[in-house]
């Protein structure tokens, strides 16, 4: 047993102990009576003489009872813990779970301050033992990292369990049991040149458990236990919005729909309103229940924008976690993408300038190779190799890029041929058919390198292929269209759909959702793409020129399950047998009941014994 909190049980104590004292050396107030003679009244002079104020206290039953009951009600003060497992091991893991989860708020405090709390009270006790342990604080997170290694200094261990912020991220535990067990793992290697065995590892786990699927975690060199946050009583309702997305009508752009799946797990509110906000103008809300057993409703928002716009959609409920109540979606401009085809003499193959103005929704305007591309979304050459590439983005067919010898450009047609490989992952040419393409090659691409990504390929070399320069991506097809038999099936206005969303984002209809738990690339134009993400916190973010909003939208998260002691080791390991089912468990309810029952014990007897004198 040991004590979480001695110093104040301590003075509890002494000052519960003074005052009994002093409440026995006080002189007892009585009401004078006038008496013939004290002769028979020895035994009462002898009482108020013993009660003279400060006079040395004889010691009674009734005295040693009260001053054992504020023995009894300090040590409960002091916080009393039963758990010898809590000592074992000189090497120590503290694993603290930061997901969006541990910010549900119980009773005032979420999960992630109750964590920490009780952290700092393990290091207190572990250094408290005498045991001198070591001690490393892992944060799991979306990806498990030691916060501090290998420590045998309590204030800097307190200190760096103290520093833990918070995330908005999704994640789960077994991540960080990997990483404790890669740690053990460089541990037994060192340790084992000796020849020495080394004593298994005390690891525990302070997280709502919502992330662990079993009841028990495996681990080799060392066992543990997680550390319930939570009173079984805890109330831990909660909604959330766990899918989000918008797209625009292709038939009528200005038109959007805005799709919302919002979960509850089985403390959850039953109804709630959402709302889409644009900016702080609140442009459609939507009363949502949830009947009988049912834990997910979807809702559909219609909507005309005529502009882009960056709406959030938010629950209005009062519930145990606050991030996952609104997310973002980016719906993209209604206008059109700005198209021209550069062929020959302004004579562009038909079939290519049908197929894109049924996919741009907008007439495509055709010009010879010598008029001006200026203020264009996409530039798609036909035939045409430019000397000079536009600030732009680019497809071609039979089209070479400046950097390309015009040597590559081939004088005689081969016979037909077939495509034997392509990317079947690239979302350019996914869903293309590109299996029943037959062609004649006009032209050698270049491989695979710096910059160039093929697409599709013969038993020449590339067919299809991606190349990158400055800023902007150029797609190059090595034939052209009036040279095979492309132009009449339907996978020639999947490849340019796909193409022309790839290259162009947003001009698909499609709004942009992010969450903090992923990554993404954004094209910031004449800035070039980035990667952002993973994102701590939910929130509105600037990356460059432009706003994004990010948002939770995890199911598990949202749930807030709960597992409590799950056993951390495996069955077959000396660990698991000394961590099952000895967790934590405080003493202090007891010591209290105890002396409650004295005082009960007392009062009773005193009772007793006045009934039979009266009687």
């Amino acid at each position: 047993m040991i004590f979480l909190a001695p110093i104040t049980g301590l003075i509890a104590g002494v000052l519960g102990a003074g005052m009994v004292v002093v409440f026995y050396m006080l002189k007892l107030r009585r009401r004078p009576v006038a008496v013939s003679s004290t002769l028979l009244w020895s035994r009462a002079v002898k009482d108020m003489e013993g009660n003279i104020p400060f006079q040395r206290v004889s010691p009674t039953v009734l005295l040693w009872m009260h001053l054992f009951i504020v023995i009894l009600l300090a040590l409960a003060i002091a916080r009393p813990v039963l758990d010898d497992a809590m000592v074992d091991g000189k090497r120590v893991y503290l694993v603290i779970d930061t997901t969006a989860s541990m910010n549900a708020v119980v009773d005032g405090k979420s999960g992630l301050e109750l964590s920490k709390v009780r952290a700092i009270e393990r290091v207190r006790v572990l250094f408290d033992s005498g045991r001198s342990p070591i001690v490393s604080v892992i944060e799991s997170g979306l990806k498990p990292r030691v916060v501090l290694a290998d420590s045998s200094q309590r204030g800097r261990l307190i200190g760096a369990i103290t520093a833990i912020e918070p995330t908005d991220q999704p994640g789960k535990i077994i991540d960080a049991i990997e990483l404790v067990q890669s740690l053990l793992d460089i541990g037994a290697g060192d340790d084992g040149d000796d020849g020495v065995e080394t004593e298994p590892a005390a690891v525990w786990v302070y997280s709502d458990g919502g992330s662990i699927s079993t009841a028990q975690l495996a681990l080799r060199g060392g066992g543990g236990v997680s550390v319930s946050l939570y009173d079984d009583d805890a109330e831990l309702g909660n909604l959330g919005i766990v899918a989000l997305g918008a797209s625009r009508d292709r038939s009528n752009p200005v038109d959007a729909r805005i799709f919302v799946r919002v979960v509850r797990n089985d403390d959850g509110p039953k109804a709630a309103v959402v709302r889409v906000i644009d900016g702080e103008k609140v442009i459609e809300s939507r009363a949502v229940s949830f009947d009988g057993d049912v834990h997910s409703v979807n809702e559909t928002f219609e909507l005309r924008l005529m502009r882009a716009a960056l709406l959030r959609i938010e629950i209005d409920v009062e519930d145990a976690l606050d991030a996952d109540d609104r997310a973002w979606v980016s719906v993209p401009d209604p206008s059109p993408a700005r198209i021209v085809v550069v062929a020959p003499a302004a004579a562009a193959d038909p079939l290519l300038v049908d197929v894109l103005e049924v996919i741009s929704r907008t007439s495509i305007a055709v010009v010879d190779e010598d008029a001006p591309l200026n203020d264009m979304d996409l530039v798609v050459f036909d035939r045409v190799s430019p000397e000079v590439l536009p600030a732009t983005a680019t497809i071609g067919f039979a089209s070479l890029l400046p950097s390309q010898p015009r040597s590559e450009r081939l004088d005689e047609l081969g016979r037909r041929t077939r495509l034997i490989s392509w990317d079947r992952a690239d979302p350019i040419v996914r869903d293309a058919g590109l299996g029943l393409v037959a062609y004649r090659r006009s032209m050698r691409l270049p491989d695979a390198g710096l910059g160039v990504k093929v697409l599709a390929s013969d038993r020449v070399g590339s067919i299809i292929a991606e190349e990158a320069i400055g800023s902007f991506r150029h797609l190059r097809i090595a034939f052209a269209l009036h040279d095979s038999n492309w132009a009449v099936q339907v996978g020639l206005a999947i490849f340019l759909v796909n193409a022309i969303e790839e290259l162009l984002p947003g001009t698909s209809g499609v709004g942009a959702v992010y969450s903090t738990g992923q990554v993404y690339t954004l094209d910031e134009g004449a800035y070039g793409s980035i990667v952002v993400g993973p994102f701590q916190r939910i929130g509105i973010k600037e990356i460059g020129d432009q706003k994004i909003g990010v948002g939770v939208l995890d199911r598990d998260e949202s749930m807030l399950s709960v597992r409590s002691q799950v056993v951390i080791g495996s069955p077959s390991e000396r660990s698991r047998a000394r961590f099952a089912g000895r967790a934590e468990r405080d003493l202090w309810r007891w010591f209290t009941l105890a002396a409650i029952g004295l005082i009960a014990i007392e009062w009773f007897v005193y009772a007793w014994r006045t009934k039979v004198s009266l009687g």
